[in-house]
């Protein structure tokens, strides 16, 4: 994001960056099952949840989509093996990341990411995307995806579910990785933010 920015609007004097947050204490992972979840507006593209229900009959265990359009009727797809929650209070949400073994999210376009750092802390091995912006957050602890290759998003999902090894050895990764996304290191980064603007403020204004 500060890139664009500062291609269309910079270049800019000083720039920060502060990535977005999540407790893991409202978040925990329980025995897994062969199951794969999703959470996101369906009507939005850009989140390419039509691209899970394409391929949710490939993919060797039940695919659940909770969010807004999925389970409304609004732009609702057929699909087999698609189970649509519809909007989920955050509590119940959790129990589905809980038990998922996999969360997939096929992005085309995605800021940060807040579902996968959710799934993340709840022991899901991550299935993303292939954007700039989710390998930034994510590095080497999610496994990517063109978010028009749906062949490739079954077989890497499908290969998760199958290698339990490799399941948990990414779900480590990411829940690894999710630790490093708190809201006290927000918190620390927004304040030490605060005092250089403060900082500068009282230095623009000695003569």
């Amino acid at each position: 994001m500060m890139a664009s920015l500062e291609g269309n609007y910079g270049p800019f004097r000083q720039t920060a960056v502060i990535h977005n947050a999540r407790s893991g204490n409202l978040f925990t992972s329980a025995r897994k099952e062969r199951l794969v979840l999703s959470a996101g507006r369906f009507w939005d593209e850009a989140k390419n949840l039509a691209a899970l229900a394409a391929v949710a009959s490939g993919i060797k265990a039940p695919v659940a989509v909770a969010g807004e359009g999925a389970g409304s009727g609004i732009g609702r797809p057929k699909a087999i093996g698609l189970e649509l929650l519809g909007p989920l209070q955050a509590d119940t949400l959790a129990s589905w990341y809980a038990r998922a073994s996999v969360y997939a999210l096929p992005a085309r376009y995605e800021p940060f990411g807040l579902t996968a750092l959710e799934a993340a802390w709840s022991g899901c091995a991550l299935v993303l995307g292939d954007v700039e912006s989710l390998r930034e957050v994510w590095g080497e602890a999610a496994c990517y995806v063109s978010p028009e290759d749906h062949q490739s998003l079954c077989d890497i999902v499908n290969r998760l579910l199958d290698d339990d090894l490799l399941r948990g050895r990414m779900a480590a990764r990411a829940m690894a990785r999710a630790r490093q996304f708190t809201p006290a290191r927000l918190a620390r980064q927004y304040e030490a933010l605060y005092r250089q603007l403060q900082c500068d403020s009282r230095c623009s204004i000695i003569p």
